[in-house]
Protein backbone atom coordinates (compact mmCIF):
# COMPACT_ATOMS: atom_id res chain seq x y z
CA UNK A 1 0.00 0.00 0.00
CA UNK A 2 1.84 3.04 -1.28
CA UNK A 3 0.56 5.80 1.00
CA UNK A 4 2.68 8.65 -0.40
CA UNK A 5 4.90 9.48 -3.34
CA UNK A 6 6.75 12.08 -1.26
CA UNK A 7 10.17 11.56 0.28
CA UNK A 8 12.76 13.63 2.09
CA UNK A 9 15.45 12.19 -0.19
CA UNK A 10 15.98 12.49 -3.92
CA UNK A 11 17.67 9.15 -4.50
CA UNK A 12 19.34 8.65 -7.84
CA UNK A 13 17.62 5.33 -8.51
CA UNK A 14 14.17 5.98 -7.08
CA UNK A 15 11.20 6.32 -9.39
CA UNK A 16 8.85 7.69 -6.72
CA UNK A 17 10.35 10.49 -4.70
CA UNK A 18 8.45 13.70 -4.98
CA UNK A 19 9.67 16.39 -2.57
CA UNK A 20 8.52 15.99 1.05
CA UNK A 21 6.89 19.43 1.05
CA UNK A 22 5.11 19.01 -2.32
CA UNK A 23 1.58 20.14 -1.48
CA UNK A 24 0.17 19.04 -4.84
CA UNK A 25 1.57 15.54 -4.35
CA UNK A 26 0.10 15.42 -0.83
CA UNK A 27 -3.34 16.36 -2.21
CA UNK A 28 -3.17 13.45 -4.67
CA UNK A 29 -2.48 10.86 -1.98
CA UNK A 30 -5.14 8.38 -1.01
CA UNK A 31 -7.20 9.79 1.83
CA UNK A 32 -7.52 7.89 5.09
CA UNK A 33 -11.12 7.06 4.09
CA UNK A 34 -9.94 5.65 0.75
CA UNK A 35 -7.26 3.60 2.49
CA UNK A 36 -9.86 2.24 4.90
CA UNK A 37 -12.12 1.19 2.00
CA UNK A 38 -9.21 -0.54 0.25
CA UNK A 39 -8.20 -2.31 3.47
CA UNK A 40 -11.79 -3.41 4.16
CA UNK A 41 -12.08 -4.84 0.65
CA UNK A 42 -8.69 -6.55 0.83
CA UNK A 43 -9.48 -8.19 4.17
CA UNK A 44 -12.92 -9.29 2.94
CA UNK A 45 -11.16 -10.99 0.01
CA UNK A 46 -8.77 -12.81 2.36
CA UNK A 47 -5.72 -10.55 2.60
CA UNK A 48 -3.48 -11.39 5.55
CA UNK A 49 -0.46 -9.13 5.04
CA UNK A 50 0.09 -5.53 4.03
CA UNK A 51 3.29 -3.69 3.14
CA UNK A 52 3.15 0.02 3.93
CA UNK A 53 5.47 1.88 1.60
CA UNK A 54 5.95 5.10 -0.33
CA UNK A 55 7.96 7.41 -0.98
CA UNK A 56 8.62 7.68 2.74
CA UNK A 57 5.43 6.56 4.52
CA UNK A 58 6.39 8.27 7.79
CA UNK A 59 5.85 11.63 6.06
CA UNK A 60 2.10 11.13 6.29
CA UNK A 61 0.60 13.16 9.15
CA UNK A 62 -1.94 10.38 9.62
CA UNK A 63 0.61 7.54 9.51
CA UNK A 64 -0.26 6.29 13.00
CA UNK A 65 -3.99 6.25 12.20
CA UNK A 66 -3.44 4.39 8.93
CA UNK A 67 -1.13 1.85 10.56
CA UNK A 68 -3.45 1.28 13.51
CA UNK A 69 -6.49 0.83 11.27
CA UNK A 70 -4.67 -1.81 9.21
CA UNK A 71 -3.40 -3.51 12.36
CA UNK A 72 -6.88 -3.62 13.91
CA UNK A 73 -8.17 -5.22 10.70
CA UNK A 74 -5.93 -8.14 11.63
CA UNK A 75 -3.34 -7.61 8.92
CA UNK A 76 0.30 -8.53 9.42
CA UNK A 77 2.14 -5.29 8.67
CA UNK A 78 5.52 -4.62 7.11
CA UNK A 79 7.00 -1.17 6.70
CA UNK A 80 9.55 0.07 4.17
CA UNK A 81 11.38 3.17 5.43
CA UNK A 82 14.69 4.96 5.07
CA UNK A 83 14.69 5.35 8.90
CA UNK A 84 15.53 9.07 8.72
CA UNK A 85 12.25 10.12 10.37
CA UNK A 86 12.14 7.47 13.10
CA UNK A 87 11.59 9.00 16.53
CA UNK A 88 11.12 7.66 20.03
CA UNK A 89 7.39 8.14 19.46
CA UNK A 90 7.54 5.71 16.52
CA UNK A 91 9.46 3.21 18.62
CA UNK A 92 6.92 3.37 21.48
CA UNK A 93 4.09 2.99 18.99
CA UNK A 94 5.71 0.02 17.22
CA UNK A 95 6.51 -1.64 20.55
CA UNK A 96 2.83 -1.37 21.46
CA UNK A 97 1.64 -2.43 17.98
CA UNK A 98 4.52 -4.46 16.55
CA UNK A 99 4.92 -4.76 12.79
CA UNK A 100 5.83 -8.08 11.25
CA UNK A 101 9.03 -6.36 10.16
CA UNK A 102 10.56 -3.04 9.26
CA UNK A 103 12.80 -2.99 6.20
CA UNK A 104 15.38 -0.22 5.95
CA UNK A 105 17.37 0.59 2.82
CA UNK A 106 21.13 1.04 3.27
CA UNK A 107 22.56 3.23 0.52
CA UNK A 108 26.11 3.38 1.84
CA UNK A 109 28.14 3.14 5.03
CA UNK A 110 29.91 6.49 4.74
CA UNK A 111 28.30 9.93 4.59
CA UNK A 112 29.85 10.59 1.17
CA UNK A 113 28.44 7.49 -0.47
CA UNK A 114 25.08 7.57 1.30
CA UNK A 115 24.49 11.20 0.36
CA UNK A 116 25.77 10.67 -3.19
CA UNK A 117 22.82 8.28 -3.58
CA UNK A 118 20.19 10.26 -1.63
CA UNK A 119 21.30 13.69 -2.83
CA UNK A 120 20.18 15.01 0.55
CA UNK A 121 22.62 16.73 2.90
CA UNK A 122 22.48 15.32 6.42
CA UNK A 123 20.63 12.18 5.32
CA UNK A 124 23.36 9.83 6.55
CA UNK A 125 23.24 11.21 10.10
CA UNK A 126 19.43 11.05 10.09
CA UNK A 127 19.61 7.43 8.85
CA UNK A 128 22.13 6.46 11.54
CA UNK A 129 20.07 8.15 14.30
CA UNK A 130 16.81 6.50 13.22
CA UNK A 131 18.47 3.15 12.69
CA UNK A 132 20.01 3.23 16.17
CA UNK A 133 16.55 3.78 17.67
CA UNK A 134 15.17 0.87 15.69
CA UNK A 135 18.01 -1.54 16.48
CA UNK A 136 18.07 -0.81 20.21
CA UNK A 137 14.30 -1.29 20.41
CA UNK A 138 14.37 -5.00 19.65
CA UNK A 139 11.89 -4.61 16.77
CA UNK A 140 12.34 -6.89 13.76
CA UNK A 141 14.54 -4.91 11.38
CA UNK A 142 15.64 -6.12 7.97
CA UNK A 143 17.90 -4.43 5.47
CA UNK A 144 18.05 -4.07 1.73
CA UNK A 145 20.63 -2.39 -0.46
CA UNK A 146 20.71 -1.25 -4.06
CA UNK A 147 23.75 -1.91 -6.24
CA UNK A 148 24.33 1.42 -7.97
CA UNK A 149 27.25 3.12 -9.70
CA UNK A 150 27.16 5.57 -6.79
CA UNK A 151 27.78 2.92 -4.12
CA UNK A 152 29.35 0.01 -6.03
CA UNK A 153 32.72 0.61 -4.39
CA UNK A 154 31.11 0.07 -0.93
CA UNK A 155 29.02 -3.04 -1.63
CA UNK A 156 31.23 -5.37 0.46
CA UNK A 157 31.14 -2.89 3.37
CA UNK A 158 27.37 -2.44 2.99
CA UNK A 159 26.91 -6.22 3.14
CA UNK A 160 29.13 -6.46 6.22
CA UNK A 161 27.29 -3.56 7.91
CA UNK A 162 23.93 -5.21 7.25
CA UNK A 163 25.03 -8.63 8.48
CA UNK A 164 26.44 -7.14 11.68
CA UNK A 165 23.40 -4.98 12.45
CA UNK A 166 20.48 -7.35 11.91
CA UNK A 167 19.48 -10.58 13.58
CA UNK A 168 17.35 -11.30 10.53
CA UNK A 169 18.58 -11.00 6.94
CA UNK A 170 19.39 -8.45 4.31
CA UNK A 171 19.00 -8.53 0.57
CA UNK A 172 20.18 -6.68 -2.49
CA UNK A 173 17.14 -5.27 -4.28
CA UNK A 174 17.65 -5.86 -8.01
CA UNK A 175 14.73 -3.75 -9.27
CA UNK A 176 15.31 -0.35 -10.86
CA UNK A 177 12.42 1.41 -12.58
CA UNK A 178 12.14 4.55 -14.65
CA UNK A 179 10.60 7.48 -12.82
CA UNK A 180 6.89 8.02 -13.33
CA UNK A 181 7.57 11.33 -15.09
CA UNK A 182 9.91 9.58 -17.60
CA UNK A 183 12.21 12.61 -17.40
CA UNK A 184 15.35 11.50 -19.26
CA UNK A 185 17.67 13.79 -17.27
CA UNK A 186 16.37 12.59 -13.89
CA UNK A 187 16.45 8.95 -15.06
CA UNK A 188 20.07 9.31 -16.12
Amino acid sequence: LEITARCLHNCRHCYINLPANDKDAAKKELSFEEIKRIADQAVSLGALWCLITGGEPLLRDDFFEIYLYLKKKGLLLSLFTNAALITKEHISFFERYPPRDIEVTVYGVTPETYERVTRAAGSFLAFKRGLKLLLTSGLAVRFKAMALRSNLHELPEIAQFCREKTKDYFRFDPFLHLRFDRDLQRNL
